[in-house]
């Protein structure tokens, strides 16, 4: 079950919100810098600002990694 409360590795193991992430930051999850997050939760990688996303941008995401397993 993927949602923003996964871990960044958690979500990278699922197609759909793999999908959902890279519409926002295209090349965000291939990123070979990621691996020192890939224990933290979505909902808090997200709000970083080296991400970039406005924060409406970052409540869409979540609303739709949430989503996912409903």
């Amino acid at each position: 079950m993927t949602s923003s409360k996964s871990t960044l590795k958690e979500v990278l193991e699922d197609e759909r919100a793999v999908a959902i992430i890279e519409e926002y930051v295209p090349g965000f999850t291939e990123n070979p810098e990621l691996g020192p997050v890939a224990g933290m939760k979505m909902k808090a990688l997200l709000k970083f600002p080296q991400v970039g996303l406005p924060r409406e941008q970052v409540k869409e995401i979540i609303a739709r990694l949430d989503a996912l397993d409903a």
